[in-house]
């Protein structure tokens, strides 16, 4: 266990050693690390974002480059949520100071919790009465609970952008129940041009940046950039996904046999052309074929085999004007080739 005094150590320290316990698959004596930080005189929410939070960062980052397996990344997500649970339990937060009461729910098809789950208990320390719904929350049970329940503000998060539709479902049933919605997460893009996109009234980076901004009103976004266009060209991607998996995996690795891994990718590659059609923002495809050239996953799509999906899709989709004009793109392109920012 982390000896006293742990409050005088860098929490980049202390996440060295949070991630050796993950490593090592060692729950308790995570567990261990982060209580003995409280214990120290360590903010909790200093735990939390600063030890757990980045740590399970770097556990997706050394994911990606092949360092660990996805069971390895399994086992450290879920000793990271019991740490949660355990510091929650070693230092419960006071009652709620009437500061409001706040929904908090991961996006329909999100599994990732965590996020949502320090977010909840960071909100919960600065006074808020919050109510977590858990992972992949569809919209009209998240209807449901606003209509019975009439939080002041829903704060929904997501890790993937390909669930930006959901995400504008869940914008529509805050709208009709006149509910202010904050997004959170990777899914909204770097700088939360996608919120805005699918008409979020705000976004935050992280839990520490949400709580600062839920101390005064959300402003009420405008409805949006969706269009009729988009969500039909992106509802044709989603009903021929099988089909144009199946016709990409035939092109890119022709006479290689089915490979679970390579159509798991390719499927991916679909979702991310429809999110990327449905906010109409090449950029969000182009990051995803940058990402796949950093990835080290056994059987997976490889760099080398972008360019031929990429003009097998323009040419299945040829009746879809926006979907290929966005496939042509200049960041799309760019992205095929390996060139273009990072």
């Amino acid at each position: 266990m982390t000896a006293p005094g742990t409050a005088a150590v860098a929490p980049a320290t202390l996440r060295a050693e949070y991630l050796d316990r993950l490593g090592a698959s060692d729950e308790q004596g995570a567990i261990d690390v982060a209580l003995g930080a409280v214990d120290a005189g360590l903010d909790v929410e200093a735990v939390l974002l600063d030890v757990v939070a980045e740590a399970q960062r770097e556990v997706g980052e050394r994911w990606a480059a092949g360092a660990w397996s996805v069971v390895q990344e399994h086992i450290a997500t879920h000793i990271s949520e019991r740490v949660v649970s355990a510091v929650a339990r070693h230092r419960p937060a006071g009652p709620s100071s009437g500061v409001g009461r706040i929904a908090v729910a991961c996006l329909d098809g999100e599994w990732h919790a965590l996020p949502a789950r320090l977010l909840a208990e960071v909100l919960t320390r600065h006074g808020w009465d919050v109510t977590f719904l858990g992972s992949s929350v569809p919209a009209a049970q998240l209807a449901v609970h606003l209509h019975e329940t009439g939080p002041d503000v829903v704060a929904v998060s997501s890790s993937l952008p390909s669930r930006l539709p959901a995400a504008r479902r869940m914008v529509e049933a805050c709208r009709a129940s006149g509910i202010p919605i904050l997004a959170g997460g990777a899914a909204f893009g770097p700088c939360g041009e996608w919120a805005t996109a699918v008409g979020a009234d705000g976004w935050a980076p992280d839990a520490r940046a949400a709580a600062a901004l839920l101390e005064g009103p959300l402003p009420r976004a405008d409805a949006g950039r969706v269009d009729d266009a988009s969500r039909e060209e992106q509802a044709l991607l989603h009903t021929r996904r099988p089909e144009l998996v199946a016709g990409l995996a035939a092109r890119v690795r022709a006479g290689a046999g089915p490979d679970d891994q390579l159509a798991d990718d390719l499927g991916h590659l679909v979702d991310f052309l429809a999110a990327a059609v449905y906010v109409d923002d090449p950029g969000l495809l182009a990051r995803f074929l940058r990402w796949v050239g950093t990835v080290a996953v056994p059987g997976g799509l490889t760099r080398e085999e972008l360019r031929g999906a990429v003009d097998d899709l323009t040419e299945r989709l040829a009746d879809s004007p926006r979907t290929v004009a966005l496939l042509r793109s200049e960041p799309v392109q760019e992205a095929c080739s390996g060139t273009g920012a990072a």
